[in-house]
Parts: structure tokens; sequence; C-alpha cells
């Protein structure tokens, strides 16, 4: 948990951190067994817990005999008894006291997120979520795409379109609900126009951290996995395909997660069985979000007798 804080505030900038003497005899201790290739002691409770993450940069010290600078300590101690490995799930917690701060650290420290930009496989510019932040419905996608990075929002374009009808169907609108997408950069292809293609299995790894942080945040009563690949990075399940996640509901950290088609879906059929299986999979978003459902909203492409 230490590590991590330290790690956090290296993102943010943060040179230096003001200790106490107890601070600095505990990671003494740390250095030399890690030296020693001994496990490093365990310091008391009051010593692990890190104070809360602050957005801003802590100050830099006028007397440097009172501070640490983060730089000065060597990454093997202050790394765990074994080296990191390249893959190894990055931890992301941009600080802040409330929510509007948590919010503007993120979107503050996202676009030069070591984890994510040290890929070299995505587009530098994030799209960040659009809609209600306090939303009861939080609907996923996959990745940015040419024209949700054109406009710096989420599901433009055609297939926007499409959700944007859905939303309609539902009664609602982008302001109600949250959108979002699981991989926040465009993937990156040489000689790149409009195209654009799925996100690697690493870089949904990469990115998921920065999606628990954004649900955490709006804490919606249920989720939308739009498509397969968003299903995947929220639910954990492997390469399954979308009919195995669509026949049983799963949730993430207790909240209903709810797995459909991608609304460019329904740019490639007409097929009335498959819309209503699709509109029967938001009744049950309704339903979970307490929303209230009218007879006519239930009888959407049904076959008329």
């Amino acid at each position: 948990m230490v590590l991590n804080y330290l790690r956090t505030l290296q993102q943010q900038g943060v040179e230096r951190l003001p200790v106490d003497e107890e601070a600095r005899a505990i990671l003494r201790s740390w250095m030399l067994a890690a030296r020693n290739g001994g496990r490093m002691p365990t310091p008391p409770p009051a010593a692990m817990a890190p104070p809360p993450v602050s957005a801003e940069p802590l100050p830099q010290q006028e007397e440097p005999r009172q501070s640490l600078r983060l730089d000065d300590i060597p990454e093997p101690e202050l790394a765990s008894e074994e080296p990191r490995p390249e893959d190894e799930v990055p931890f992301f917690r941009p600080g802040g006291q409330s929510p509007a701060e948590a919010w503007e650290a993120m979107q503050r420290l996202l676009p030069g997120w070591k984890p994510l930009r040290g890929l070299g496989t995505l587009r530098p510019t994030p799209v960040f979520g659009q809609g209600n932040r306090s939303a009861d419905i939080m609907f996923v996608g996959d990745a940015v795409n040419y024209h949700d990075e054109k406009a710096g929002m989420p599901f433009q374009g055609a297939a926007g379109g499409k959700l944007d009808g859905m939303l309609k169907a539902m009664g609602l609108t982008r302001e109600q609900v949250y959108i979002t997408h699981l991989v926040k950069f465009r993937p990156e292809q040489p000689r790149q126009t409009l195209n654009t293609r799925p996100p690697t299995e690493k870089e949904i790894r990469f990115s998921a951290p920065v999606l628990d942080f954004e649900i955490a945040l709006v804490q919606p009563r249920v989720i939308v996995a739009l498509g397969v690949i968003a299903a995947r990075g929220i639910l954990q399940r492997g390469n399954l395909p979308l009919a195995a996640y669509q026949l049983e509901h799963g949730s993430y950290n207790g909240i209903p997660v709810v797995v459909t088609h991608h609304p460019s879906y329904l740019l490639r059929t007409s097929d009335l069985s498959e819309r209503r299986r699709l509109w029967e999979e938001m009744l049950y978003v309704m339903e979970t979000a307490g929303l209230p459902i009218s007879d006519k909203q239930r009888g959407y492409f049904l076959r008329k007798n």
C-alpha cells in the first residue's frame, strides 16, 4: 500500500515528501533488508497507513534535511520482494479529497499517465466519459474511435446515433446516464486515417484500473457493457463469445452488469427478433435501475398479430 502511494505521488510530479524520524528509520530498515536479500519488516499500523493522496503536488521543503526525495531511492528498494513484471496491472489513484477534486485529478493525470503512455500503442488524446457523474446507468464501450477522438466525446458517428436512439426509446438522454469507454485512448495504427482497430489485451488490462476508478466515482446501479470487448474487460471471464456473456448476468463489485450488442450491431442487422432481444436487455436495465416502463415500451419490436 505504501509503495503504491509513493508511485502515485511520483506520477503526479511530487519529488519530495516530509518525513519524521520514525518514518526515516522504517525506510532505512527496508533498504538494508532489501540489500541483504531479506524480508522487509512490517511497520506498525500507524506508519503503514498513507495519508490521503492530494491532487496537488506537495510544496518543496525549504529544509532538505527534513524531506525525502523519491528519486533518491532506487526502484529495487521501493519495490516489493520480487521485481515488478512488465505486464503487472498498474495502480491508478489520482487522489482528491472530494468527488469533484477526484474527477479533476483524473482528467489531469490520465493524458500523461506513464503505464498507458509507455505502451506506445495508443494515440495521445484521451476521450473522457460524458453525462451524469452520479447516474444510475453507466454504459461502457470498448475503445475510442476516429469520430470520438475528433469530437472529444464518447460514442459519436453512426454508432453513437444508434445509442442515442436506444436512450430515447428508454425515455433517457445522454445527460441522464453516464457513457464511457474501457480504453480511453484510440488504438494506434501505422498510416492511420479513419480506421480503428480493437484494443489489445494489454491495453485493456492497463486501462481497467482507470475504469475501476471511474465506476467508484459514479457508483451506478447498473452497468451496461456494449459489446464483447467491454464485457471481457469488466467481467474478466476470459475470451468467451458475446452469447456466453449474455446467457448469464454478471456483476462488478456488487453492481449488476448487463452485456448486450455494441450499437454498431444495429447498423448491420434489421432482424426484428435480434432487435427485440437487445430491447429486452434494455428493459432489464431499466427495471434494475428502478425506471418506470410503459406498456408501449414493453411492446417495442414485438410482432403484430
